[in-house]
């Protein structure tokens, strides 16, 4: 059986803001060559899924599982690391397959050999879900490691293979890059019923990631819309739900309540 090995903190809340330099080249997995998204590893003979179910922007990468072992796909170039710095790998992710599941899977390294284990490597495994889910992990370098290499890692299912995992909007970055910013402008601009029966409606700035958790914090549902849309919240439980919007930069999170 798979387990979830994903939790998106909540902060209680509040209104967040991020930047980052993102290392990790065509991240979203817009541009493609040769059946292939660019600037990426693919093992030798598998076939790419070139999928337009995407988290963001037109395209996502799916990665089909093998009938036995792993298979993994990263950057092309390994990402250069500095001791001492602490670096996240994140990243978003579509497991709707009984047929495959997946595992983050860092590596720290020089430029010969792996260094060994570290926080970048999931332990366990995806769950099925039809809605896509945020990974997130972070760790410092290895003694002796000068590279990052960002693994998506895929595995048969059921004594299966040919699932595919779906990928996108993938990031590495070192977090002395994070700085918290002023959201004062988007927060106001985020406005949504907070008493909500079949639908919940929200207007945007723009398009952003709307997830919608219970109390407990599981991922309810998880969209990406734009102003003025709405979300089917028909089959949500009576009770407290907490809303987040992110459009990339700035994040915000509201209560509501399903009648």
């Amino acid at each position: 059986m798979k387990k979830i090995f994903t939790i998106l903190g909540l902060a209680a809340f509040t209104a967040v803001a991020t930047a980052q330099v993102n290392l990790v080249p065509n991240p979203g997995f817009e541009n493609w060559a040769d059946g292939k998204p660019t600037d990426w590893f693919i093992p030798t003979g598998v076939t790419m899924v070139q999928s337009t179910t995407a988290h963001s922007g037109q395209f996502s990468a799916g990665l089909p599982s093998p009938a036995t072992g792993n298979r993994t796909m990263s950057p092309t170039a390994d990402i250069p690391v500095t001791q001492g710095q602490t670096y996240v790998f994140s990243g978003w992710y579509l497991d709707n397959t009984p047929n495959a599941r997946f595992r983050y899977w860092g590596q720290f390294r020089t430029a010969t050999a792996d260094t060994g284990s570290n926080n970048l490597q999931g332990a366990d495994y995806s769950t099925d879900s039809p809605a896509w889910v945020f990974f997130t992990a972070e760790a410092q370098p290895n003694p002796t490691s000068t590279l990052l290499r960002a693994g998506l890692r895929v595995y048969p299912e059921n004594n299966q293979g040919d699932g595919v995992i779906l990928f996108d909007d993938v990031m590495v970055y070192d977090k002395a890059t994070m700085a918290v910013t002023d959201v004062k402008a988007f927060d106001k601009e985020v406005k949504m019923n907070t008493v909500v029966g079949n639908e919940l409606r929200i207007i945007l700035p723009g398009r952003a990631t709307v997830n919608i958790y219970s109390a407990e914090g599981r991922l309810v549902s998880s969209n990406r819309v734009n102003s003025g849309e709405g979300i089917n919240t028909s089959s949500m439980a009576k009770g407290n739900y907490v809303v987040t919007v992110d459009n990339g930069s700035a994040k915000v999170s509201r209560k509501v309540i399903k009648n």
